[in-house]
């Protein structure tokens, strides 16, 4: 069973999603970032998802990736301008945050406009772009 359909099976009975299940969408997209900075660039790059950073902040989680631990020794390979990700616990919905202010700052904003906030969502191909520019 692909695991978009394990997601789409597995809703509770309160309709949220478990971080189990956003992490599988978040390591998909981190998946993606890895290949098309192969493609792109000629290297992989080991991005990964800082999983001990993940913060859930009730409604959804943040997710934090980088380049994994070893290549970050390396400033060539650290990735610039990579937000963290914000997954929604109702819908699984996937929000770009920015790197140039406070999370907390950022929640507060999401709360009140969420549609202020770059939704990212995978194509048919495997692609991740945003939805709602």
């Amino acid at each position: 069973m692909s695991s978009y359909l394990l997601i789409f099976n597995n809703l509770n009975k309160n309709n949220m999603y478990t971080k189990e299940e956003a992490q599988v969408k978040m390591q998909k997209y981190v998946g993606y970032k890895n290949r098309s900075i192969e493609l792109n660039h000629g290297y992989f790059p080991g991005v990964i998802i800082y999983e001990h950073l993940t913060e859930d902040y009730g409604f959804g989680w943040v997710f934090y990736w980088q380049v994994n631990d070893e290549d970050a020794k390396d400033p060539r390979k650290i990735i610039i301008g990579n937000g963290p990700m914000l997954i929604e616990k109702e819908t699984l919905n996937m929000y770009m945050l920015g790197t140039g202010q406070e999370i907390a700052e950022q929640i507060e904003e999401f709360k009140e406009d969420k549609d202020s906030f770059l939704q990212i969502e995978e194509d048919e191909w495997g692609n991740f772009d945003a939805i709602n520019r």
